[in-house]
């Protein structure tokens, strides 16, 4: 089994799909029902709407069919030769064997388990190679409890790996201090502010534009300024375009890296990226690099400092702060799912379980303490 990813003259109906996964079998021949559910599962729906997805997808079915070929299994024939179904098979093989993580072996198992639903219906198969079994799922709490008709069940293909449930990770005041405290570097110590203070993504942060940093004094906003962020001039998870809120004591210091600190990198290395932060070479900073969590890795600190915590960070005290203003005209929870991009509430609604777990000391204002954390460090 080969995966190989399609050049420009790869089209369907006329458009072109560069860079879509192809599967071969061992013979270099077009593995037909993969790539069919591939097209159906990456283009034809349209919960995938970001090409960057497709390289997971192909891979992870790549992965499941190139066992099937090595071990001489037949996807067709659900079961193997000891009357194993063959995603309990390759489950095994993969956690126990190969020695991947929960999370990754049910990922993959999931892409297979969509792959033989659509099998199904198209007649490759006459059965579904699992069955189903009752399992225990999370309630919404706050003002969703009202939609939930699952009485705390669910149902579940019985060969996926029970995971345990993670946490989510988020830094208190004091941790934040810290980090701020620690970082050197000017763009660094940006590049995290901004995160913070907004929630951005990787690599939305990587491939903000410098287009849309604008001098704090020639707007009227006292106390943020609205940023519109275009899916045709940075990576947006899902090319969905979406609003922002920059406080106005963050731009302002954006501001300043723009005209001083970045404005000296590009112009000693002759460079022109048209992103806000840029390397020390004065250059776009590169999607597939480590490079900025090894840089934070490398601050050595006692407490997780990956790009998502920041997200995370910016989430739960942001929700938490507006659900404490007793006079606030809109919902928090739908505030927060805006600004961080969730096509569904119920992805912002994880993190109101853990607003319980907050210590008082965290419940403040959440902007305002970045602020004061900054106009510290600022006097030192």
């Amino acid at each position: 089994m080969y995966l190989i990813f399609s050049k420009p003259d790869f089209t369907i109906h006329n458009q072109s799909y560069e860079g879509f996964p192809l599967l071969l079998d061992k013979g270099c021949n077009v593995f037909v029902e993969g790539v069919e559910f591939l097209i159906y599962h990456c283009l034809k729906r349209g919960s995938v709407q970001s090409r960057r997805s497709w390289e997971t997808f192909g891979r992870d079915l790549y992965d499941f069919f190139a066992f099937l070929e090595a071990n001489d299994l037949d996807w067709r024939q659900i079961q193997d030769r000891t009357n194993e179904t063959l995603l309990a098979v390759y489950r095994d093989a993969s956690f126990e064997h190969f020695n991947l993580s929960a999370s990754t072996v049910n990922r993959r198992l999931h892409l297979a388990i969509k792959f033989y639903q659509f099998g199904l219906k198209q007649g490759w198969v006459s059965t579904l190679p699992y069955d189903l079994e009752t399992v225990k799922v999370r309630q919404p709490k706050g003002f969703l409890a009202h939609t939930d008709t699952s009485g705390g069940v669910g149902a579940k293909p019985d060969v996926l790996l029970k995971t345990p449930s993670t946490k989510i990770k988020v830094l208190n005041a004091e941790q934040i201090a810290e980090l701020l405290k620690t970082i050197k570097s000017p763009t660094l110590h940006l590049m995290v502010r901004l995160a913070l203070s907004t929630g951005l993504r990787k690599e939305e942060l990587l491939t903000f534009p410098v287009s849309r940093v604008v001098k704090p004094s020639s707007t009227t906003a006292r106390s943020h300024i609205v940023v519109e962020l275009d899916p045709q001039e940075m990576s947006i998870k899902g090319d969905k375009a979406r609003t922002i809120h920059i406080p106005v004591s963050v731009m302002t210091d954006l501001w300043e890296y723009v005209i001083h600190e970045r404005s000296q990198l590009v112009r000693r290395h002759g460079a022109q990226p048209n992103t806000l932060f840029v390397t020390a070479m004065g250059e776009n900073w590169s999607l597939k690099s480590r490079s900025l969590n090894n840089q934070l890795k490398a601050l050595s600190l006692p407490f997780s400092t990956h790009p998502h915590v920041f997200r995370h960070t910016y989430a739960t005290h942001t929700l938490k702060s507006l659900m404490q203003k007793k006079s606030l005209r809109f919902n928090p929870l739908l505030y927060v799912r805006d600004r961080l991009g969730h096509s569904s509430i119920t992805t912002t609604e994880r993190y109101l379980h853990f607003l319980d777990e907050l210590e008082d000391d965290l419940r403040t204002q959440y902007q305002q303490e970045i602020e004061d954390i900054c106009d510290e460090l600022a006097k030192v």
